[in-house]
């Protein structure tokens, strides 16, 4: 790796904070979270306070700390809730706050860090996400809805980068056992390996993809039969009028 400070939030504990442990080793790590106090004694980490549901702080904590720290090549936007509430339930507020954690927050930091990445045209971005967005299960209808979100800011980020040497990836750790997911049969470490292939791509490596544990996995079908701009298919596809 060229530079050796990576940015990650939701470091606390579950996958974030076996990230942290990991990537520590060897980089600066600035590690955004709720509760830092378990934080500030950990060699290479930089921690900072910071509820990622309030937006304007975030972006007034990124202000500073790309003012404080320069170009940052490496993110991991980690943090993440995952609300198990049935659709009749549901209320505006869980529904912001899904989507302003899981998307818009993870969103605003690629925002703000992507400016140093393109004056230097190397940058790594991971953003973690599930498989919940394509599987849809009951009950965790906001959990799938904002992070389908963030699938398709990362995506979207990602075309609007692919002439430059920033890599922008969705990751889903897999089913690891943290607080969100108690029942997990797997370590949080088992997602090291599909981080550091991210983190290491070349020049040539993908760019708005999706991984996961060790996989590619395909985020839409193939619709190249579907000419979306002209209205018109190639042969009869799934016509069902």
């Amino acid at each position: 790796m060229r530079e050796d400070k990576i940015l990650i939030t939701g470091v606390t504990s579950g996958v974030g904070q076996s990230l942290m442990m990991h990537l520590s080793k060897r980089m600066k790590v600035i590690a955004l979270a709720r509760n830092i106090e378990n934080l500030v004694n950990i060699e290479n980490v930089q921690a900072y306070q910071i509820d990622l549901s309030n937006l304007e702080k975030v972006s007034e904590l990124l202000n500073q700390i790309v003012k404080e720290e320069g170009y940052i090549p490496y993110l991991i936007n980690n943090a993440g809730v995952m609300p198990n509430v049935s659709m009749d339930v549901i209320d505006f507020e869980r529904t912001n706050e899904a989507f302003v954690i899981n998307a818009f927050s993870p969103t605003l930091i690629m925002q703000k860090l992507l400016p140093k990445m393109k004056e230097n045209n190397f940058g790594r971005i991971i953003n973690l996400t599930s498989g919940a967005p394509l599987n849809c299960s009951e009950n965790y209808g906001l959990y799938s809805a904002s992070k389908a979100a963030l699938n398709a800011m990362t995506i979207t980020t990602a075309k609007e980068n692919a002439n430059s040497n920033i890599k922008i990836n969705l990751m889903s750790p897999g089913p690891c056992k943290t607080k969100m997911a108690p029942n997990g049969p797997l370590d949080p470490s088992v997602c090291h390996a599909t981080v550091e292939y991210l983190l290491n791509l070349n020049i040539d490596g993908p760019t708005g993809k999706f991984f996961w544990l060790g996989h590619e996995i395909p985020l839409s079908p193939d619709l190249s039969w579907v000419n979306w701009g002209e209205g018109t298919v190639k042969g009869e596809g799934n016509k069902v009028l």
